[in-house]
């Protein structure tokens, strides 16, 4: 099955409104992300077919954190603070990984502790634990499931466990949305909270950081 998010699918040519780059490198697109449910969310996808971020090699760790910092600046200028997340399972077809076996970070605007939020739809026996990008390869060479988000941008914390339910994140956010029946991004992709955050991009991304 082709991958959804390879560059053979996630390029300016691509007939997918969803798919076409806000903003890339050689290395990485930055997307809308399917099933948003709020405006301003965005993904930081890595253009190597890897399954998560700690598959990532140094270099490409280290323009991908670059590159967030300055996304995540960009988005909140415009939708308020972020946070920076990842459901990152250690290999394919796991549940950890939404169903989309391609690394992907998630920038999403929200006003409320998402880790905290998390908590209800993670195994009992999870917890959080300080962490950063090196955490994520740690956990991924010991093939151990995790989920890791910043919030705020520069504050890592990490979980691992091998019985993370798939979407977690989403599912955090939809309940505190009053929409928990609509979090999957498969049954509710949302594509018009797509679209309203292209149309509101190239405001918001004006006199950024980005060459």
């Amino acid at each position: 099955m082709t991958c959804c998010l390879c560059p053979n699918r996630v390029s300016a040519d691509s007939p997918e409104f969803w798919n076409k780059p806000l903003f890339e490198t050689k290395n990485f697109a930055v997307v809308p992300s399917l099933g948003s449910l709020v405006q301003g969310w965005v993904m930081v996808v890595p253009k190597a077919h890897v399954v998560c971020a700690g598959a990532l090699s140094d270099s490409l760790a280290n323009e991908m954190q670059r590159l967030t910092t300055e996304i995540s600046a960009i988005v909140t200028r415009s939708f308020g603070e972020v946070c920076v997340f990842e459901h990152g399972p250690s290999s394919w077809r796991k549940s950890t990984g939404c169903s989309v076996d391609h690394a992907h970070l998630h920038i999403v605007p929200v006003d409320f502790n998402l880790a905290a939020a998390a908590l209800s739809f993670m195994p009992e026996n999870s917890s959080w634990v300080a962490g950063d990008w090196r955490s994520c390869r740690n956990a991924y060479l010991q093939g151990a499931d995790y989920l890791y988000i910043e919030q705020p941008v520069g504050f890592g914390r990490i979980a691992t466990h091998a019985e993370f339910a798939s979407q977690v994140f989403r599912k955090a956010i939809a309940q505190r949305l009053g929409i928990i029946g609509e979090f999957s991004w498969r049954d509710f992709p949302k594509f018009e909270v797509a679209a309203s955050t292209i149309r509101a991009w190239s405001q918001c991304a004006t006199n950024s950081l980005l060459p």
